[in-house]
């Protein structure tokens, strides 16, 4: 009984390799059983749609979506094209070439701009809402950087020179970028994980 014992346990480890062996070197052919095949028509056409309505003005890379081909897996094909999108977006660039060249110059009938203007214990101006609404109109209701467009709920009024370098508040130092764009700018940890665009995203992998 022993040696039938040893006998089986033998041919059992021989029979387990062998299925080891069968599952390696046909391992591609086993991944298209399980992941069929797809060209993700869906989920690339959803991506493209969303981008192009909420950031018209830019002309994001999809070649990584012909580059990832290779990838058996649709989950994680959907992971890497997304992830390769969002580096896209963090890596815009935000310099002086935004900045507005006109402001506003009818500003007789806002009597209190200019006393506004200076800074009082990094309060906000009694009249914050009037400016965030003056930059919106100039800015043409869209963020700077990205072109996603803004209201005045959803709108940042960026500073160009910040409070603590001497920045006050007339509107040529104030732009208007959306909250993603200020999270990126200003470099803020706390947000970095929570954009808006990673979630928005997210969404449209789960709804393909």
């Amino acid at each position: 009984m022993h040696f039938l014992g040893m006998d089986y346990i033998i041919s059992s480890l021989l029979w387990l390799m062998g299925i080891f062996a069968f599952a390696f070197t046909f391992r591609k052919q086993i991944a298209k059983l399980f992941y069929k095949k797809t060209t993700l028509d869906l989920f690339i056409s959803k991506l493209k749609i969303y981008l192009e309505k909420t950031y018209p003005d830019i002309k994001f890379d999809y070649s990584i979506i012909s580059q990832s081909q290779s990838e058996k897996n649709p989950e994680v094909r959907k992971s890497i094209i997304i992830t390769n999108i969002i580096n896209h977006y963090k890596q815009l660039p935000f310099n002086s070439s935004f900045y507005p060249t006109s402001t506003p110059t009818s500003l007789h009938n806002w009597s209190s701009y200019i006393f506004h203007c200076e800074p009082n214990k990094n309060k906000l101006p009694g009249d914050w809402g009037q400016r965030k609404n003056a930059i919106l109109t100039r800015d043409k209701a869209k963020c700077l950087r990205c072109s996603k467009h803004l209201t005045v709920t959803t709108v940042v009024a960026h500073m160009i020179k910040p409070l603590e370098n001497g920045g006050k508040y007339h509107l040529e130092n104030l732009v208007s970028i959306c909250k993603d764009c200020e999270t990126l700018i200003t470099n803020n940890q706390k947000r970095m994980n929570h954009l808006d665009i990673v979630d928005d995203l997210n969404e449209i992998v789960e709804q393909s």
